[in-house]
């Protein structure tokens, strides 16, 4: 293995960004926007303030990098990830795999994507809904629920981008609401419970 010193320029440059991208994450979750300072990111990632400007640009480019880097993960369980073929898997039963307790899981591990999709940045939710990793992730749903809709699995008399919208309204509002940020988003029961509401309601007639 190489070490630091030895490295390329090309990973050097990599390691750095990624770096300054994870400690933006940790800053901008736990302070926000408006507190969080270029100069705190980068005393947390062992660079300096013009070095994070030369990676990223603005704090708010920086802000909008880091907000895409760690929603990816969340929007990736929304819409099921793996192939083209593969179904939304709604099933109650299916704990470890089923919609809801997958994008819960992943909700605990990415406290950024849980802040703003809280609604705690609302000045700068309308850009950051406009990101491409997230317009990317709303396209992929949309395939994924026409493509079920054919496969009889889903009900078919709504349009596919409107399953989908309304699939991640109910989604993020159950699993961000008071009720589950106070801890029952950890009871299996619950969870089950919300994913065999949200199943009931979407499938064929």
């Amino acid at each position: 293995m190489r070490s630091d010193a030895t490295s390329p320029p090309f990973a050097k440059g990599t390691a750095t960004r990624q770096r300054i991208l994870d400690a933006a994450v940790a800053r901008f979750a736990s302070q926000g926007f408006r507190d969080t300072t270029v100069a705190a990111v980068a005393r947390d990632a062992g660079v300096t303030a013009p070095a994070v400007h030369a990676y990223f640009g603005s704090k708010q480019e920086l802000f909008h990098a880091a907000f895409e880097y760690d929603v990816t993960p969340v929007l990736e369980a929304l819409y099921g990830g793996g192939g083209p073929g593969r179904t939304l898997a709604l099933d109650s039963t299916a704990a470890q795999h089923g919609l809801v307790p997958r994008v819960a899981a992943q909700f605990a591990l990415h406290p950024l994507a849980m802040r703003v999709l809280e609604g705690n940045e609302p000045e700068h939710t309308a850009d950051l809904m406009a990101l491409p990793a997230v317009i990317e992730a709303h396209d992929r749903l949309t395939g994924r629920v026409a493509a079920d809709q054919q496969a009889g699995a889903l009900r078919d008399d709504l349009p596919a981008g409107a399953l989908a919208d309304s699939l991640e309204t109910l989604v993020f509002a159950l699993l961000l609401g008071p009720v589950q940020m106070s801890g029952e988003n950890s009871d299996p029961g619950r969870r089950w419970a919300i994913a065999a509401v949200i199943s009931r309601g979407i499938r064929p007639r």
